[in-house]
């Protein structure tokens, strides 16, 4: 019953007339009906649409391709930048690699200077009679140690051969001393030379006071005072202080 109802509704049939213009006599008469119309107005809008598809410029494509263009480009130029990145850490590693290299030339070319100079003094005062105090310096190192550093020089040819000791005695910001016991064996250094001698090691600091001084005294064989040097110790590295007094012998025996 409905399908006949919209049967019905279809295709019921509709005069249409067509008159002249100014209410004249009519024309022609025309049938119609609903689905007829629909018909007409469906082939229509199907038609625009696909006239409107058909001569469109292709946007979507050209779109398309550009956005993979682009795609492309970006993923070029990431594999640029890892690339630029990957020379720029090898680069730097390698200018640290340099650095470090010229810095240890560095510090051989001062060490080989500063031996330069120690030997050219050494010649220096050998041209002179008598034994001294050439050089010395210390540092009070962590854990609680002083190192110590001296050199001693003999002048002139006679005698061939001369020895004697070393005292080092710690001072104090108060006015305290305290001997040092640099020798296993006893309290002072001990030492023999033709032309030179150079003396170095550690000694640990045993005292609960700070000291800030390294007083370096030098003894005949006989243990007489000779010559004494005053030695900073506030610093890691320090240099020779004649202080108190130098006494140069000419003839030790």
């Amino acid at each position: 019953m409905e399908w006949r109802r919209v049967q019905v509704w279809l295709f019921k049939p509709y005069q249409l007339m067509v008159l002249e213009p100014k209410g004249g006599q009519t024309v022609r008469h025309l049938r119609i009906n609903r689905a007829g119309g629909l018909s007409i107005l469906l082939i229509l809008t199907l038609g625009s649409a696909w006239l409107a598809w058909y001569f469109a410029p292709p946007h979507t494509e050209a779109v398309s391709a550009h956005s993979y263009q682009l795609k492309q480009q970006n993923h070029d130029l990431r594999d640029q930048i890892a690339t630029f990145e990957g020379e720029l850490a090898l680069a730097n590693e390698q200018i640290d690699g340099l650095k470090n290299e010229l810095l240890a030339g560095q510090q051989r070319n001062e060490e080989v200077q500063q031996s330069r100079n120690i030997y050219e003094s050494i010649l220096e005062a050998r041209k002179s009679s008598g034994v001294r105090i050439l050089r010395a310096s210390a540092s009070l190192e962590e854990g609680n140690r002083i190192k110590y550093n001296i050199v001693l020089v003999k002048g002139g040819n006679y005698p061939r051969s001369v020895s004697g000791s070393v005292r080092l005695t710690a001072l104090g910001s108060d006015g305290q001393q305290w001997v040092l016991k640099a020798n296993p064996k006893g309290k002072n250094i001990t030492y023999k030379m033709d032309t030179h001698a150079f003396l170095e090691g550690n000694v640990i600091w045993t005292q609960e006071w700070q000291p800030i001084k390294l007083q370096i005294t030098r003894m005949n064989y006989q243990g007489a005072e000779r010559d004494q040097v005053d030695v900073n110790l506030e610093e890691e590295k320090n240099t020779i202080d004649r202080k108190l007094y130098e006494r140069v012998v000419e003839d030790e025996k």
